[in-house]
């Protein structure tokens, strides 16, 4: 994958505002992601989380309010405790 998928998500995530990120983050991401992911090494996915990841989220969070901020956050914490269940299972 080039770095022009990274930079236009940066830059789009930059430009719009909190309700707007949350209703696009519950709504379309799961499916753009998923698309664009799917031809992805795991290399390439794991450089692209580590480059872009803490920019957007960063830029996210930068707009919110602290309402908004505590429920993404919840809503993250959520995601990622799932992720590490799914991925990381606990040894007997």
């Amino acid at each position: 994958m080039s770095d022009t998928m990274p930079k236009m998500m940066e830059e789009m995530f930059s430009n719009m505002d909190p309700e707007k990120m949350q209703s696009m983050m519950a709504e379309m991401m799961p499916q753009m992601m998923e698309q664009c992911f799917s031809k992805m090494s795991g290399e390439q996915m794991g450089s692209m989380m580590h480059g872009m990841m803490p920019k957007m989220m960063e830029g996210c969070f930068s707009k919110m309010d602290a309402e908004q901020r505590k429920g993404m956050l919840s809503m993250c914490r959520q995601m990622l405790d799932q992720i590490e269940k799914k991925y990381m299972p606990q040894e007997a």
